[in-house]
C-alpha cells in the first residue's frame, strides 16, 4: 500500500497538505467486482493532525479494503483557529479542491467522510455542495451541532468564561460585520473540555473563529440544520463511551435526516469505545467496510 502527500489549493488560494492512502491492487479488484472506482475524501477534527482520533487508523483499512482514501489538512485546523483562518463555511473551498483533485485522478464516485468537527464540515459540505458522484457520507463522533456541543461542554465543566459571556464579548467585539472583524484577537477558554485549567482542558480560539464554527449563529456548523440537506445513504458511527459528543447526537441526528426524507440513514454504536475510538479501532473499521460494501 502506498502513502502519498499531495498538496491541494483551494480557489481562493489557500493551500493545505494531504496524505492519500491507495492500495493499486485491492482498488482494480474491487473495480472489477463493482464497476466503480470509489474513493473516499475524510476530514479531520479540531486538531486537523493525521494521527488524531479516526485518521490514525481508518485509512490505511479502508484503502486496503479498495477505498483510496484522501485525508486532507483544512483551514479549520488548529493553526487556523490560532491564525485566524478558520473560517467554516469558507473551508468547503478545501473541501471543493480535494474532490476536483480525486475526480482528476481517475475516482468517479466519492464517499465523504469525517471524524467530530470534520464529520460537521463533510455532512454540510455534502448538504450544500451536493456532488454529483457522491454515493455516502460517513460520519464518526457527530456532534448535534458544534455550538451546542461547545455550550454543553462549557456548562459541564464550569468554562471560564462562561459560553454565554464570551457570546456577548465577541459579539460586542465583532461589531455587525463579523466576516470582517478586526482587529482580530487570540483568547483561551479554560475549563472547557475538562475539570482543570490545564491546557488539555482547554481551547483557544480568535474571536472571528469562535463565532464562525461555535458562535451562537453559527447555523453552518450546526449539525442537525445542515443534515436533512444530505439526500445520500449516511452512517453515523458513535462511541457508546463519549465524553466529548453524547452517544444520544446520533440518533437524534438520524432522525432529523429521516423526518427529511432520507431512507437510508445508519446510527452504528460501537460499545465502550470514546471519542478517539481508542481500543475499539477494528470494530470501527469493520462497521465502516461493511456499510461501504453495499452502497459504494
Amino acid at each position: 500500500m502506498a502513502r502519498d502527500l499531495v498538496t491541494l489549493t483551494a480557489a481562493d488560494g489557500e493551500a493545505h497538505d494531504a496524505l492519500f492512502h491507495v492500495d493499486d491492487r485491492a482498488t482494480r479488484v474491487r473495480e472489477r467486482r463493482s464497476g466503480r472506482r470509489t474513493a473516499i475524501l475524510h476530514v479531520h477534527g479540531i486538531m486537523g493532525n493525521f494521527l488524531v482520533g479516526t485518521l490514525r487508523f481508518v485509512p490505511g483499512p479502508l484503502a486496503r479494503g479498495g477505498y483510496p482514501t484522501l485525508v486532507m489538512e483544512t483551514r479549520m485546523g488548529n493553526v487556523g483557529q490560532l491564525f485566524g483562518g478558520a473560517i467554516f463555511e469558507s473551508a468547503l473551498a478545501d473541501l471543493d479542491a480535494a474532490v476536483a483533485w480525486l475526480c482528476e485522478h481517475g475516482h468517479d464516485d466519492l464517499v465523504l467522510s469525517g471524524y467530530s468537527s470534520g464529520a460537521a464540515l463533510a455532512i454540510r459540505f455534502a448538504a450544500s455542495r451536493r456532488p454529483e458522484n457522491l454515493r455516502g457520507v460517513v460520519a464518526f463522533g457527530a456532534p448535534w451541532g458544534l455550538p451546542e456541543s461547545m455550550q454543553a461542554r462549557c456548562d459541564h465543566f464550569g468554562s471560564d468564561p462562561s459560553y454565554e459571556d464570551l457570546a456577548a464579548t465577541v459579539r460586542a467585539a465583532i461589531g455587525d460585520d463579523p466576516a470582517a472583524a478586526r482587529p482580530d484577537r487570540l483568547f483561551v477558554i479554560e475549563q472547557s473540555r475538562g475539570p482543570t485549567r490545564r491546557p488539555g482542558d482547554s481551547e483557544v480560539y480568535t474571536w472571528r473563529t469562535w463565532w464562525h464554527s461555535r458562535g451562537p449563529e453559527a447555523e453552518a456548523a450546526m449539525t442537525h440544520r445542515q443534515i436533512g440537506g444530505v439526500g445520500v445513504p449516511i452512517l453515523l458511527i458513535q462511541g457508546t463511551n463519549d465524553p466529548v459528543v453524547d452517544p444520544g447526537e446520533a440518533e437524534a441526528l438520524a432522525d432529523v435526516a429521516r423526518e427529511a426524507g432520507n431512507e437510508d440513514v445508519e446510527v452504528a454504536l460501537i460499545e465502550g469505545a470514546d471519542h478517539t475510538f481508542e481500543g475499539a479501532e477494528i470494530a470501527t473499521v469493520e462497521t465502516a467496510l461493511r456499510w461501504l460494501a453495499d452502497r459504494a
